[in-house]
């Protein structure tokens, strides 16, 4: 059932204790500095954030949440103190590209405060899309670190397509690897997972926005012959044998396989939509993993009987806030906005208490939609 938990007090901002999201020691004595120094000059310093937000009163069971709305220190101080380890979209020197992420306190970009992120695939970066990496670190955060691991994620996001979106590559991701083996989640693009590297999902939508489940697991079906022949083949199997996913009895391809509520559901443009994604791992030796996926706080779709891993250090610990457009991959802008972003070992809800994982619909068998394989033009391209 949804968390009743109110989490703890709220207290001022920069002091509350137990959450990734707040500022680190450094960006504390420098905001301190600008403050004191803005006060000598006999000049207000403007708010840096929103007085409310749900990120102010956490529940217990939250790992991270984060509203934007420290988007006034500027991309590298954000970042920095954000719970984010990686950023598709940013440069070398750790500045975000404009064209393609941003944060923004527009009149009208948030749904809720001041500020949100932005992504707008614009011409200029060739259309290309971004994303934010969270992943659950032993100590402080950063690109690499020892993971901690759970059996069960929820994520949260508001998101707004703009009106005149029509296409993303992938969207929202949960997922996980062992502890010692950070990247290993990344880059496995038509591999068989073998149950021991990593486990995840994917929340997409077609160019309709009806959404999908797009997922890989050692059970999956894969491609092979016709286009999965030849040098492609071997190329896509010496790939996946180097990374101790070899095809064994054939030369095969796989691409995520696509689970779907029956009726579609869509993602509108041009709104404020609440999506929430939920993954819960198998016991090793059995097939009784879920996922599913809530919109507005109605249930979507539920998937049982799933397998993703053998071993019980293969664990969650990635939530991915996607917006992927590889370059060539688009004609036109795709602009998206997002706020308000939560992970938790629990269900997580939009305004309030509505259905939880066990109210959803009948689950469906793991077996992919049968047009799984109408979407395989634009799935071949690595992720």
């Amino acid at each position: 059932m949804p968390p009743t938990s109110a989490g703890p007090e709220r207290l001022p901002r920069l002091l509350l204790p137990g959450r990734q999201r707040f500022l680190r020691p450094p960006l504390l004595a420098l905001c301190a500095l600008g403050l004191a120094t803005g006060l000598l000059a006999g000049l207000a310093a403007p708010p840096l954030r929103a007085a409310v937000s749900e990120c102010d009163a956490p529940r217990s069971e939250w790992l991270m949440c984060e509203d934007f709305e420290d988007g006034g220190l500027g991309w590298p101080a954000w970042f920095a103190a954000s719970p984010f380890t990686e950023c598709n979209g940013c440069r070398a020197d750790g500045s975000n590209d404009p064209d393609r992420i941003q944060l923004t306190n527009a009149p009208g970009a948030a749904f809720s405060g001041d500020w949100a992120v932005h992504m707008p695939a614009a011409a200029a970066a060739g259309y290309q899309g971004a994303s934010l990496t969270y992943r659950s670190c032993q100590g402080p955060k950063r690109a690499g670190c020892n993971l901690v691991g759970y059996e069960t994620l929820h994520f949260r996001t508001r998101v707004r397509l703009d009106e005149t979106h029509q296409y993303v590559h992938h969207f929202l991701e949960l997922g996980g690897t062992r502890p010692d083996r950070y990247w290993d989640s990344d880059g496995n693009a038509g591999c068989r997972p073998d149950g021991l590297r990593w486990a995840g999902t994917t929340l997409d939508f077609d160019r309709d926005h009806a959404l999908f489940f797009y997922t890989y697991f050692p059970d999956m079906r894969c491609d092979a012959g016709g286009y999965c022949s030849g040098d492609y083949a071997r190329r896509i199997c010496e790939g996946c044998a180097a990374k101790n996913m070899p095809c064994r009895q054939r030369q095969e391809c796989c691409w995520g396989n696509l689970f779907k509520p029956e009726p579609a559901v869509f993602l509108a443009p041009g709104q404020w939509v609440c999506l929430e994604l939920m993954l819960q791992l198998n016991t090793p030796g059995q097939a009784d993993g879920r996922m599913a996926f809530w919109i507005d706080g109605l249930p979507a779709l539920e998937v049982d009987g799933m397998r993703w891993r053998d071993v019980p250090d293969l664990q969650l610990n990635k939530a991915w806030l996607m917006h992927y457009i590889a370059a060539g991959d688009a004609d036109q802008s795709n602009p998206v906005w997002f706020d308000d972003m939560v992970v938790s070992t629990d269900y997580i809800g939009c305004d309030g208490p509505s259905a939880a994982p066990s109210d959803t619909p009948a689950p469906t068998s793991p077996t992919p939609s049968a047009r799984w394989w109408s979407f395989l033009p634009w799935l071949q391209r690595p992720r």
